[in-house]
């Protein structure tokens, strides 16, 4: 082989590998089974993503009497966001395994904002198996709290976690990558001065899981 033949190899295969990546991604979520996304069944997904890569109107009227659109379509990152309505969006990627290069699983976040944003995290195999709480625990208020600002001003958490009436999450993939966000949503639920005596408890208002040896491992919380 010359070495301009070697050459336009390499660049042919650089091009192609994203578009490998993307057919991965955008099969899976062809092919989700319809109790999963009930919002549109296979084979309005699938016109969907054609349109997506014709440039063609996508939009789709869903089962809910919205309208769905794909904001964003990955190839790299195996990503897909889905706008469900004016108030809620949906995120779908596919992560590969840490352990096997065979392994792969899938991973669904619905958010819904009326107006405070919430998700609802959901986290499977590759073959549909349930697999959430091998993955991700379910995030709570305690995860965000400084135990050493509250055992300091005479409280416990679990004192300074009932404060808290109502708790909403937003979960989202926020880069390149698989590191997953969390954020604390309660501020916007709550007056000013009610969450102002209780900032001082909070070690801050989102958290970083990164994703190792196939769960995702809470690594920083920040402001």
């Amino acid at each position: 082989m010359t070495k301009i033949n070697t050459v336009l190899l390499l660049v042919l295969c650089c091009f192609s590998f994203p578009l490998l990546f993307g057919q991965d991604v955008a099969k899976a979520f062809i092919t989700m089974p319809d109790p999963y996304y009930l919002s549109l069944p296979s084979h309005q997904r699938k016109e969907m993503v054609k349109a997506f890569y014709s440039d063609s109107v996508q939009a789709r009227k869903n089962r809910f009497m919205g309208e769905s659109v794909i904001l964003q379509l990955d190839t790299i990152n195996n990503f897909i966001r889905i706008k469900n309505s004016n108030n809620g969006r949906v995120d779908f990627k596919v992560v590969k395994s840490n352990l096997s290069e065979a392994v792969y699983y899938y991973v669904l976040i619905f958010t819904a904002c009326a107006p405070v944003c919430d998700s609802d995290f959901g986290f499977y195999d590759a073959n549909w198996n349930f697999k959430q709480n091998l993955a991700l625990k379910k995030v709570q208020i305690s995860d965000f709290l400084n135990e050493d600002a509250i055992n300091a001003d005479g409280q416990t958490v679990e004192s300074v976690s009932s404060m808290f009436d109502i708790v909403f999450v937003e979960l989202h993939f926020p880069e390149a990558g698989n590191t997953l966000e969390a954020v604390l949503n309660s501020q916007q639920f709550m007056d000013n001065d009610s969450f102002d005596r209780l900032r001082k408890y909070l070690n801050g208002d989102k958290l970083r899981y990164a994703w190792k040896n196939d769960v995702f491992v809470k690594e920083a919380c920040y402001w």
